[in-house]
């Protein structure tokens, strides 16, 4: 989508100035991407405590997302981009799908299904686009339900979850139905790309 690359192009105006000073510092991606991967897991400690503690759920999650996409820029700007480092930042990407899944389910609010079928359509927008690209299919742009999107979605949902708890519930649902679109969308246009429609 023309919009999600207008957003990466201004998000790497502000990205590239802090990777340039990780850099000097002698900081790497791989290094970042297990810290936005710790953090996100203290998120799950923070669900669990409940209460006030959700502004700091989401404050981790926040602080994760925003290293994790600091990474790709700190690669791209000393040219350490691998295809071990895009391994190891998709499996963590996936294990905070499922640590934010955890989560909610330990909130207490949102029912075990819901928080399954959240885990599991997050999973299969993943996989559509992997399986998709290794076919030599873009997939990048296509759908909505992208993880920023839905990571965006989880924290929201989390700071207005301390006065509205069902928030949790309702952005569960959304998130299943926006990745469950998505991976329609990208499946049908793999299939287009490929000739088998």
């Amino acid at each position: 989508m023309a919009l999600g690359r207008v957003a990466r192009g201004r998000l790497e105006t502000i990205l590239t100035p802090l990777a340039d000073r990780l850099a000097a510092g002698g900081v790497t991606p791989d290094q970042l991407t297990l810290a936005g991967l710790l953090l996100t897991g203290l998120s799950v400690f923070f669900y669990w405590l409940g209460g006030a503690w959700l502004f700091a759920a989401a404050a981790s999650l926040m602080a994760g997302g925003f290293l994790d996409m600091l990474d790709g820029a700190l690669a791209r700007r000393t040219g350490r981009l691998s295809r071990a480092g895009a391994f190891l930042d998709s499996v963590a990407d996936r294990v905070s799908d499922t640590l934010v899944a955890v989560g909610y389910l330990l909130t207490g609010v949102v029912q075990p299904l819901l928080a399954l079928l959240m885990l599991a359509t997050s999973m299969l927008v993943s996989y559509s686009r992997a399986r998709g690209e290794s076919l030599g299919v873009r997939l990048a742009d296509v759908g909505l339900g992208e993880r920023g999107v839905r990571l965006l979605i989880v924290i929201v949902a989390t700071l207005t979850a301390y006065i509205y708890p069902q928030a949790l519930n309702i952005s569960a649902a959304v998130l299943t139905v926006l990745a469950g679109f998505t991976v329609v969308e990208r499946f049908l246009h793999t299939l287009e790309e490929l000739g088998l429609s």
